[in-house]
């Protein structure tokens, strides 16, 4: 450890004067269900430790960590006994480094008290091509995909949706292609899963095939969430104008999507400030409180089965 690990620890008495602008009001009591901290195989901001301490400071109310490289339930287990006054959440992503499409692995982390299952991210064989270019971290073989040369969802996913299912979690997408995204979500409904959620589902520069929005609005109705992210409209990330997640947001309704930061990169600002930001620009934007306020609180909350 070094001391820039605890950097966050130097500096509490600067984030005590309460935030008491609107986007600050919003800010209490909202929920990010996409945070990634260290230790990672790409350059993190923090800590575990450092990133919670940071939004209890500032007043959110919970956080789901996730990593493409180990299952967050043993960082999440050991933080919640010491920092109380915030929920804190993990899962595991069905990654190569994590045995893929496991469902072994799966049910260990479920009776952890995992929360979230995220479908290949990096490993996936819609996104390893470009996360090899983009990040350069080398990942070998032709990526993961849930479906057969036939189309269907080969045996070791429906297992894997079965202990979803069973233990009551957030089947998350990842970075699936689109037909795996709908026929994986089709096949979850018909077995009873009702927390599915797609990950940041408009993010080109790390996912080959994208839903239409067309097909985010169908999948929308069916009453499955939109994972939107800081991310798209970070010049970091995608740099879309966020009017234009504005207007997705719309096209899908509020009450079908969640708004998240995908943060913890060591050139981002952390969870707490990246939620801030997000909300700053959805109103900069004129969306709505009432509206922002169901997208980072209520419909987390539902996922994560915790009373708004």
């Amino acid at each position: 450890m070094t001391e820039n690990d605890y950097s966050y620890e130097y500096n509490l008495e600067f984030h005590k004067e309460p935030d008491d602008s609107q986007a600050g009001r919003i800010l209490r009591g909202s929920i990010d269900m996409h945070v990634h901290c260290k230790p990672d195989l790409l350059p993190r901001r923090q800590n575990i430790i450092a990133e919670v301490m940071m939004a209890r400071e500032m007043g959110l109310r919970g956080l789901v960590f996730k990593n493409p490289c180990y299952s967050t339930m043993p960082l999440v287990d050991l933080v919640s006994k010491f920092i109380p006054g915030i929920a804190v959440f993990g899962g595991i992503c069905l990654e190569y480094e994590c045995g893929g499409l496991n469902p072994y692995a799966v049910e260990t982390t479920a009776k952890l008290g995992a929360k979230v299952v995220w479908m290949p991210t990096f490993s996936s064989a819609n996104s390893i091509n470009l996360v090899n270019r983009l990040v350069k971290l080398g990942i070998k073989g032709e990526g993961l995909s849930l479906l057969n040369k036939d189309g269907k969802i080969v045996p070791e996913v429906i297992d894997i949706l079965h202990i979803i299912k069973d233990h009551d979690m957030v089947l998350a997408t990842g970075h699936i292609s689109a037909r795996e995204t709908i026929e994986v979500a089709e096949k979850a409904k018909q077995l009873g899963i009702t927390k599915i959620l797609v990950t940041h589902a408009w993010f080109p520069i790390l996912m080959e095939s994208i839903l239409t929005p067309e097909e985010r609005k169908m999948l929308a109705g069916e009453g499955i969430m939109i994972e939107y992210t800081l991310a798209q409209i970070s010049t970091i990330g995608q740099g879309l104008d966020p009017k234009q997640i504005m207007d997705s947001i719309h096209n899908e309704g509020v009450a079908n999507c969640i708004m998240s930061t995908d943060s913890g990169l060591a050139l981002q600002p952390t969870a707490a400030e990246s939620m801030r930001l997000f909300i700053s620009n959805m109103l900069w934007c004129g969306m709505g409180e009432e509206e922002i306020t169901q997208m980072v609180k209520t419909n987390p909350a539902r996922l994560l089965g915790i009373s708004d």
